[in-house]
C-alpha cells in the first residue's frame, strides 16, 4: 500500500478497514482503521516506505512491536494485532484522539501531578520490563480522557520538530556523549514535571544541537519565581532530585520516582487542594423566573462573582395586587377589581410563559408556540440571569474542552505568556472580536467568569484575556469563524 489516504475501500485481511491517513512518526505512518470483526475503531500503524531496505530499523518496528506486548500499563497505547503486508510489517493498536498537553499549557497543581504520575508509571513499567517506551516530552503526552493521558509517539510532529523536541528532553550527559541510562529518562520526567506546571520549556532553542549542549550548564530556576503559588519545599526538592546535573544525584529510575512522587503529593495534599463548593444548591431556572413573576429578588448564588451587570429591577406590574375594602365599595367597584386582579394574574402568567420559553429555547433546538408580542429582546441586553451569559458586547462563546481539563486563559496570546486564570468545558464568555495567530494557535480575546487564585484561595472574576480559539464555538454548535 501507498503512504496516503486510500482513494477506494481498502481491507487488510477482510477484517482492517483503513479509513485516513493521520499522520508519520519515527518509523511508521499511522492510519485510522476500523476492525470490522469487533466493530471498533483502531490505529494501524505501518513501516515507512523508505525504511523498507534499512534492515536494523525495520527490525526495531518489529521488535517495539513485540515489545510492547509484553508490557501493558493503561498510559500506554495497546497492542491488538501485528503481522506484515507486502513485506511490509505492520501493528494494530487501541484508537486513541484528544489534546497534548504542550497544546493545553501550565496546568494547576493538582492537574500536573495527576498526568505526571500516570506517565511516571508507565515508563516505570518500560524500565521494568526492559523494553523501550516513546520519548518523553509534552507532545508526546495525550489527554484521551477525563483524568487520563497516554504517552505515545505523536504521528503529527515533524522530523524536524521530533529531533528538535528530543534535545529539549536530553539528559547532560547524553549531551557529552555517554551513554543515556534509566536516570537519563528521570531527568527527562523532571523537565517535564516543570514545564507542566509552569507552561514554560526550561532549556529552549531551534538548534538541536545547541538545544542538548545547553543542559550541560542549565539552571532549572525556582517553580515560585514562575508562579507564587507553588512555593512548596518537598515539590521543589522532588524536582532538584530528578534534574541534578550529576547522574550520581539524581534519582535512579522512575519505579523510585514514582515513590518520591506519592510520599510528596501526600504531604502537600491537604495544602494545595482547592476550596470545596459550599453546598448551596443554587435556584435553577424556573425558580428563579418564578421568584421574578411573584416579585421577589432573584436569590445570590453562593459563589461570588464580581461583576458590573445588575439584576433589572422588577416591573410595576409584578408587584402585589393592591388591597381593596369590598365592604366600603359598591357593586361596581368590586367588578372593577375583580377584572384589575385577573388582567394582573393573566398578564403575569403569559409574561412568565414568554420568557420562560424564550430562555430554554437558548440550550434546546426546539421553538416554543406563544403570540407575537410585537417587541424583541436583543440578546446584548437579555439579563445575565436569563441567559446564562453576563452582559455587554461581544459574540457569546461556549467553551469546548474534555470534561475537567481547564482551559488556561492568558494575558497575551501565545502558549508561554502569564496565566490569569482558567475556564472549564460547559463555561460561557464574550468575544470581543481580537483574533492573532501565536505558536501555530488561534487565540481570541474574550471576556467572561474566570477562575483565578489569590492568596492561595480560587475564586472567580469577570476579566478580560486571551485563549484557544480551537476550544470554543457559538450558542449553534459551530466554530469560530474570522474574517
Amino acid at each position: 500500500m501507498t503512504d496516503t489516504t486510500p482513494t477506494a475501500p481498502l481491507i487488510l485481511h477482510n477484517r482492517y478497514h483503513i479509513k485516513e491517513k493521520l499522520g508519520t512518526g519515527r518509523l511508521a505512518v499511522v492510519y485510522r482503521a476500523e476492525d470490522e470483526r469487533l466493530q471498533r475503531s483502531v490505529l494501524f500503524h505501518i513501516l515507512r516506505k523508505d525504511l523498507l531496505k534499512q534492515a536494523p530499523l525495520r527490525q526495531r518496528f518489529v521488535q517495539e512491536a513485540h515489545d510492547r506486548a509484553r508490557c501493558s500499563h493503561q498510559s500506554l497505547l495497546e497492542i491488538y494485532d501485528s503481522g506484515e503486508i507486502s513485506g511490509r510489517p505492520y501493528m494494530i493498536t487501541e484508537f486513541v484522539t484528544g489534546h497534548t498537553l504542550r497544546e493545553l499549557g501550565a496546568l494547576s497543581l493538582d492537574e500536573a501531578l495527576l498526568y505526571f504520575r500516570q506517565i511516571v508509571g508507565a515508563v516505570a513499567a518500560c524500565q521494568t520490563a526492559g523494553v523501550p517506551h516513546p520519548p518523553v516530552s509534552s507532545n508526546n503526552i495525550m489527554v484521551v480522557a477525563e483524568g487520563h493521558v497516554e504517552l505515545l509517539e505523536n504521528w503529527q510532529t515533524s522530523q524536524a520538530d521530533v529531533i528538535l523536541d528530543t534535545a529539549r528532553y536530553r539528559a547532560p550527559e547524553h549531551a557529552q556523549g555517554q551513554r543515556s541510562t534509566q536516570t537519563s529518562t528521570v531527568y527527562a520526567l523532571g523537565l517535564l514535571l516543570f514545564e507542566l506546571l509552569t507552561g514554560q520549556r526550561a532549556v529552549e532553542g531551534t538548534d538541536p544541537k545547541q538545544v542538548a549542549q545547553a543542559h550541560v550548564t542549565a539552571h532549572i530556576p525556582s517553580l515560585s519565581d514562575i508562579r507564587r503559588t507553588l512555593y512548596l519545599p518537598s515539590l521543589e526538592k522532588l524536582l532538584q532530585q530528578a534534574t541534578a546535573r550529576n547522574p550520581q544525584e539524581r534519582i535512579p529510575d522512575a519505579t523510585a520516582l514514582a515513590q518520591e512522587l506519592d510520599t510528596m503529593r501526600r504531604t502537600i495534599g491537604s495544602d494545595t487542594k482547592r476550596l470545596p463548593t459550599p453546598p448551596v444548591r443554587p435556584p435553577s431556572l424556573r425558580e428563579r423566573l418564578n421568584r421574578t413573576a411573584s416579585g421577589f429578588a432573584p436569590q445570590q448564588v453562593s459563589r461570588p462573582r464580581t461583576t458590573t451587570d445588575q439584576i433589572p429591577r422588577q416591573s410595576e406590574a409584578a408587584q402585589p395586587a393592591p388591597q381593596y375594602n369590598y365592604q366600603a365599595q359598591n357593586r361596581s367597584r368590586s367588578i372593577v377589581g375583580i377584572t384589575v386582579f385577573f388582567l394582573m394574574f393573566s398578564m403575569t402568567a403569559c409574561g412568565t410563559y414568554y420568557f420562560a420559553t424564550l430562555a430554554v429555547e437558548r440550550f434546546v433546538n426546539f421553538e416554543f408556540p406563544r403570540p407575537s408580542l410585537g417587541i424583541s429582546l436583543p440578546s446584548g441586553l437579555a439579563p445575565e440571569w436569563l441567559t446564562g451569559f453576563i452582559g455587554g458586547q461581544g459574540e457569546p462563546l461556549v467553551i469546548t474542552v474534555s470534561p475537567g481539563v481547564p482551559l488556561n486563559v492568558r494575558e497575551e496570546p501565545g502558549l508561554s505568556t502569564a496565566v490569569l486564570g482558567v475556564v472549564s468545558n460547559g463555561d460561557q464568555v464574550r468575544w470581543l472580536g481580537d483574533v492573532e495567530t501565536v505558536d501555530g494557535v488561534p487565540w481570541i480575546y474574550v471576556r467572561g467568569p474566570v477562575d483565578v487564585q489569590e492568596n492561595g484561595e480560587v475564586t472567580e472574576r469577570v476579566i478580560e484575556g486571551w485563549l484557544s480559539a480551537n476550544f470554543a464555538q457559538t450558542l449553534s454548535g459551530e466554530a469560530v469563524q474570522f474574517q
